[in-house]
């Protein structure tokens, strides 16, 4: 029996016990804000699962409007890692995949939505305090930074949807893009999602 001690050194929440209960069956649930709290939770899950529970497929439920860049690439960093080392990680969309969240979920070894899922394509954005005073230099570092950060990032969407880079920013240059299931499936060869689904899928 895989020793679950690990669990109690943290603080419980309502409903922290049904969460726990599902991760001890391979299902996570990320449906917040993309943070610090949210990445160390998940790369706490993958470890656990790697290293206790090698033969459990994990599946992640994802309902989240995006949030961090840096901590969404560490999520999508882990994903990738345990899938690389022969781990099945699978991705249910629900609710809305958002702007960080469906770069995430590129990372999965399949990707499922539930029919009305909302999915956001859209570039990297900064903001800056509206009382913070910015050199020129400090401005245009951050618009660099700003640039490189949103190449990372559309460039995990581009690839795995298999459509050019310079297409998806172009699509998204203007604009925040919503797609629906049905469009998130035929955006580039193979799509932001694999399949969608009316049922349980686990």
């Amino acid at each position: 029996m895989p020793d679950r001690n690990y669990r109690q050194v943290m603080r419980l929440e309502p409903g922290d016990e049904k969460r726990y209960a599902l991760a001890d069956r391979g299902i996570l649930i990320l449906d917040d804000e993309i943070n610090g709290a949210a990445s160390y939770s998940l790369t706490l899950d993958f470890l656990y699962r790697h290293l206790l529970d090698i033969d459990t497929t994990i599946w992640i439920i994802l309902n989240s409007p995006g949030g961090e860049v840096a901590y969404g690439l560490a999520i999508y960093d882990g994903i990738r890692m345990l899938v690389e080392n022969g781990k099945t990680i699978n991705i249910l969309g629900m609710g809305h995949v958002a702007s960080m969240a469906t770069a995430i979920m590129q990372a999965a070894s399949r990707r499922y939505s539930l029919p009305h899922t909302q999915f956001l394509v859209h570039q990297v954005h900064q903001t800056i305090g509206f009382f913070e005073v910015e050199e020129v230099n400090q401005g245009k570092e951050r618009v660099e930074e700003t640039e490189r950060l949103n190449d990372i990032v559309m460039g995990l969407i581009a690839n795995r949807a298999g459509i050019e880079l310079a297409k998806l920013k172009e699509l998204s240059k203007k604009t925040d893009v919503w797609l629906d299931p049905v469009q998130a499936r035929q955006l580039g060869p193979n799509g932001l999602i694999d399949e969608i689904v009316t049922r349980i899928p686990f």
